[in-house]
């Protein structure tokens, strides 16, 4: 009698304990999940305006049986130079919030928080050089026979010649904070 009623008090108790351990670790998990994202746009524009002129003036004279010839040639140039400078700077802020409830069956287990930061940074940085070249080419040619007859001819020849140059760099920059609370 003693060993059957020992017997049956051990059993009872093992599946009371093995019951209650079971009970206290089934939990409820619930999660919830807020992400905000925003976003910055700035952009400087910066323009610079270089001219310069030059101007060259070249002459000849002939003489030859009594008449006088003068040509004279200028070269007016005109160089142009436009740099223009285009900053764009994007930041973007992403903040997840990431809520951990688990629950037992009996009561609250765990409180887990967990914040996730990432900072995105990214700068644009664009050049752009345009050199406008433009040479005027101004021809006079006067021409004078024996002082009666005078013969003025201009010719004007306009060459522009443009190039452009344009760079860009790109960095980015991301950092990520992670916070994490837990309460019990």
């Amino acid at each position: 009698t003693f060993t059957f009623t020992f017997t049956l008090l051990y059993l009872l108790t093992y599946y009371y304990y093995y019951y209650y351990y079971y009970y206290y670790y089934y939990y409820v998990r619930t999660t919830y999940v807020r992400t905000y994202v925003r976003t910055y746009v700035r952009t400087y524009v910066r323009t610079y305006v270089r001219k310069y002129v030059r101007t060259c003036t070249l002459r000849y004279v002939t003489l030859r049986y009594v008449t006088l010839r003068y040509v004279t040639l200028r070269y007016v140039t005109l160089l142009t130079y436009v740099r223009t400078y285009v900053r764009t700077y994007v930041r973007t802020y992403v903040r997840t919030y990431v809520r951990t409830y688990v629950r037992t069956l009996r009561s609250t287990l765990r409180y887990v928080r967990t914040y996730v930061r990432t900072y995105v940074r990214t700068y644009v940085r664009t050049y752009v050089r345009t050199y406008v070249r433009s040479t005027y080419v101004v021809v006079v040619v006067v021409v004078v026979v024996v002082v009666v007859v005078v013969v003025v001819v201009v010719v004007v020849v306009v060459v522009v010649v443009v190039r452009t140059y344009v760079r860009t760099y790109v960095r980015t920059y991301v950092r990520t904070y992670v916070r994490t609370y837990v309460r019990t």
